[in-house]
C-alpha cells in the first residue's frame, strides 16, 4: 500500500495493484482488511508503531534529556530513510490525500512530540520562558523540512538533515549558542555513517 501511494497516490490505487505487488490472493486480503481504507490505515498504524518504537528505544536514563532527543531524532530519520515508501505515506499522503482518520493519526504523533518539547522547557539554562508556540513552531519547521526532502525523492537521505532539525528545534528553547552546540553534536552522531 505504501509503495503504491508513493508511486501513484492514494486515490489512484486499486486493491488489485496492491494484491499483485504483494503476491496475495484476494481472499487473504479480505481476511485481514475491510477494504482499501482499512489497508491504508494499517500501513499508517505500522508507521506510528515503528516511530514510537524508534523514539522510545533512543531514550536513556544515562543521557541528558536533550541527548535523548538527538538520539530519538536520529533513530526516527533512519527509520524513514530505511522505509522511504512509509515515509512518503506518513508525511505526504496521510496528510493530504487519505481519509480523515489517517490525518488524525498523523496529527496525534505531533501532539506527542509537542508534549515532549514542552516537558523539556525546564531544561533552559536559566533563559526566559519561550513563547507558548515555540514547541509547535519547532515541530512545524522540522515537519516542513522532512516533508520537502521526501517530496523531492530524498527520503533515503533523511538522516543528513539531523543537524538542521536539531538547530531549528532547539533554538527557541535554549538559544543560539546551545542550538549550535547540539547541532554540532547531531553532526557527530552522523560521522562514520553514510550520511556523515
Amino acid at each position: 500500500m505504501a509503495r503504491h501511494c508513493a508511486r501513484r497516490g492514494y486515490a489512484e490505487i486499486a486493491i488489485e495493484d496492491v494484491l499483485r505487488d504483494a503476491r496475495l490472493p484476494r481472499e487473504v486480503f479480505d481476511r485481514h482488511f475491510a477494504g482499501k481504507e482499512d489497508c491504508a490505515m494499517a500501513a499508517v498504524e505500522e508507521i506510528l508503531t515503528g516511530a514510537m518504537g524508534a523514539i522510545s528505544g533512543a531514550y536513556s536514563a544515562d543521557s541528558s534529556e536533550w541527548e535523548s532527543v538527538l538520539q530519538a531524532l536520529r533513530a526516527l530519520l533512519e527509520l524513514f530513510a530505511a522505509r522511504p515508501a512509509l515515509a512518503n505515506l506518513a508525511f505526504i499522503h496521510s496528510r493530504q490525500m487519505m481519509p480523515g482518520d489517517a490525518y488524525s493519526h498523523y496529527t496525534s504523533a505531533f501532539v506527542l512530540l509537542n508534549a515532549m518539547l514542552d516537558r523539556l522547557r525546564s531544561d533552559q539554562f536559566g533563559q526566559a520562558e519561550p513563547p507558548s508556540c515555540a514547541a509547535r513552531a519547532a515541530i512545524g519547521g522540522g515537519e516542513a523540512l522532512v516533508r520537502r526532502e521526501i517530496a523531492a525523492g530524498r527520503a533515503e537521505q533523511l538522516p543528513a538533515v539531523l543537524p538542521d532539525l536539531v538547530y531549528a528545534g532547539v533554538v527557541p528553547f535554549l538559544g543560539q549558542e546551545e542550538a549550535l552546540r547540539l547541532s554540532r553534536r547531531g553532526r557527530e552522531l552522523l560521522r562514520g555513517s553514510r550520511w556523515g
